[in-house]
């Protein structure tokens, strides 16, 4: 697994908790340990079978060295996995609309079962309306036009 997989695996846990609304130390984590592991100059995988410690890695404690350690060798963790239990993994894409966050993502999901960008077109394609405020429907429609 690169460490491109492991920090988007990082990115989508801080993603989906955030729209559990959860802890923002926690959610921060993540974000700062992905971004830490994008960075990094040597594969992980290199790391771990050399044996060394992946806490000396900026962002990265004893918690998140386990978890990249099960992500290399099982291919996910406990956490992740009971996250995409809860949201469908295809509701992180929707990530990528500038300007609209997790609390707002979370409310179409919610309001609209609407779960991926492609869903998302097409409900608006329909002409229905969003039941979010109208500058964030804004900023998905000027997504949507790129």
């Amino acid at each position: 697994m690169t460490n491109q997989e492991i920090a988007r695996a990082f990115d989508k846990v801080a993603f989906f908790l955030a729209l559990k609304d959860e802890n923002e130390f926690k959610i921060n984590a993540y974000s700062r340990a992905a971004k830490s592991l994008r960075e990094l100059p040597v594969p992980v995988e290199d790391l771990l079978l050399a044996g060394e410690d992946l806490t000396k890695i900026d962002g990265i404690g004893k918690v998140l060295a386990q978890k990249i350690e099960d992500l290399v060798i099982v291919g996910t963790f406990k956490m992740l996995d009971e996250l995409l239990a809860e949201f469908p993994d295809s509701l992180y894409e929707m990530s990528q609309i500038k300007g609209v966050g997790p609390r707002t993502i979370f409310k179409i999901f919610d309001t609209h079962r609407i779960c991926s960008l492609d869903e998302l077109r097409r409900f608006l394609q329909s002409g229905e309306k969003l039941a979010i405020p109208a500058p964030y429907e804004c900023r998905i429609k000027e997504f949507f036009k790129k």
